[in-house]
């Protein structure tokens, strides 16, 4: 049975929004950029999906990296090569949906209707995804797949930033991940998508 999160969700203003991202920088040090080299228009055709604004806003600011250490971030217009890592990325956490549906009947895989589209991984193996409930992007909310129990999902009404910020800032075990998390820091992927 998936685990239900909430949280307010009128992060789509757009000052809101650059404020939970500037958020999530300060608390992880981050003061770097990124100089995307490819558009949203290449990747979202490329993927056949459209991404949500505040995904889009969150890419223009942090390069491929691990969030605090514990959360994997592939940048898709980063580079042709972080395009490539990020599709590959997508293509295995969606296969890891389709074989544990086999078994536990919970979320269908993208590109079937509804299907969960994967955006990024923590450094145990599970996976996070938005559920496209409507045909708005920015109404998708977050949901979790951990990789110890793949039945085990944790749903949110919340955005990618404001689980990435929950996730930055959390003093405990009471964000998506359950886990508590002490290290707040931003680290690059160099090149290879490594640290």
């Amino acid at each position: 049975m998936p685990t239900i999160l909430s949280a307010r969700r009128d992060l789509f203003e757009e000052g809101r929004m650059n404020s939970v991202i500037d958020r999530i920088a300060a608390a992880a040090g981050w003061a770097g950029s990124v100089s995307p080299e490819l558009d949203w228009d290449t990747v979202e055709r490329r993927l056949e999906t459209a991404f949500p604004v505040d995904y889009k806003q969150f890419m223009s600011r942090f390069p491929s990296g691990l969030l605090s250490d514990s959360v994997a971030i592939y940048n898709p217009v980063q580079s042709d090569d972080h395009l490539s890592r990020f599709v590959r990325e997508f293509n295995r956490m969606l296969e890891v949906v389709r074989l544990s549906r086999e078994e536990f009947e919970l979320y269908e895989a993208f590109p079937e209707p509804g299907g969960v589209i994967p955006f990024a991984s923590d450094v145990a193996g599970g996976s996070f995804f938005w559920l496209p409930r409507t045909s708005d992007p920015d109404e998708w909310p977050v949901v979790y797949q951990s990789r110890d129990s793949p039945d085990d999902w944790t749903t949110t009404d919340q955005s990618m930033t404001e689980v990435l910020l929950e996730l930055v800032t959390s003093q405990d075990e009471s964000n998506i991940l359950r886990w508590e998390i002490t290290d707040r820091s931003f680290e690059p992927f160099g090149v290879g998508g490594e640290i």
